[in-house]
């Protein structure tokens, strides 16, 4: 089964910028957090990545695309940001068609599983899981404040931190599908 990740690149609010100097990113990250942890994680592992468009909209980027891929046999991961990680450095969840004991198993002391669907119509995993039935997931890096503020920030090392896990989760998945 071929993996992809899937995050978007639209923003919530009309902002003039986000700051990145050599600690943080600050500003209005809610997207930008996902994009920059799926490009390292897409380039440490060789899966696609797509950048879609209009997740805040009506999730438009990600009809699109799943309408492109349909008739691919393929694992989506959607990577974006999450405010309820609780003690842990990553989240997963909105786990559509796919069996992630395996996961829970080998990731548990650094991932927070939920097994309830969160906010189930308003991200891209409802679109590729529920309307198209790709196996398909969330994988949510931590932000501080609430979704959506435009004063929000995030350090580099935990977006490092969160590429790394993912990285990780995409090598087990590979080698434990192969």
């Amino acid at each position: 089964m071929k993996i992809i990740l899937s995050a978007h690149f639209d923003l919530n609010k009309p902002v003039k910028y986000i700051k990145i100097d050599s600690q943080k990113m600050t500003g209005l990250i809610d997207n930008f957090a996902g994009v920059f942890t799926a490009y390292q994680a897409s380039r440490n592992t060789g899966v696609d990545l797509y950048l879609t468009n209009f997740e805040e909209i009506n999730l438009g980027g990600a009809i699109a695309l799943a309408k492109d891929l349909k008739d691919e046999k393929l694992l989506v991961i959607v990577v974006d940001t999450c405010t309820d990680v609780g003690d842990k450095d990553a989240y997963l969840g909105n786990v559509y068609n796919f069996d992630v004991s395996p996961l829970k198993k080998k990731f548990s002391k650094y991932i927070n599983f939920k097994d309830e669907f969160v906010d189930p119509t308003e991200d891209e995993t409802a679109i590729y899981g529920w309307d198209y039935h790709f196996p398909t997931f969330y994988f949510g890096i931590p932000i501080s404040g609430n979704y959506h503020d435009v004063d929000n920030k995030i350090s580099l090392e935990m977006i490092d931190k969160s590429a790394r896990i993912l990285t990780d989760v995409i090598n087990f998945l590979q080698e434990f599908k192969d």
